[in-house]
């Protein structure tokens, strides 16, 4: 889990004490319960609600999933090209 809250902590073990916490699987069930969002704990699988773990939006069916796909790291000046295209195409808006 990356958060922001590490990189600039006063007290890191602190942190990652928190971030610790919010992986357990009780804890981040009710997180994916409360945000209607799915996480990847498969130990909080069972936890999390059948409203949300039963919701394709939520947790895709295999088909689905079989069919998604990552972006690969790009050289930074793709990436600088793939930024300016999305903040020209919000710009448009």
């Amino acid at each position: 889990m990356y958060s922001p809250c590490l990189r600039d902590a006063k007290n890191k073990d602190e942190a990652y004490q928190f971030l610790n916490y919010l992986l357990r699987p009780d804890v981040v069930a009710h997180i994916s319960d409360m945000c209607f969002y799915a996480n990847a704990n498969k130990a909080a699988t069972p936890l999390v609600s059948a409203e949300v773990r039963e919701n394709p939006v939520c947790y895709p069916p295999a088909d689905v999933r079989a069919k998604l796909f990552t972006l690969k790291v790009q050289d930074p000046k793709i990436d600088r090209v793939r930024t300016r295209r999305v903040d020209q195409s919000e710009e448009r808006k």
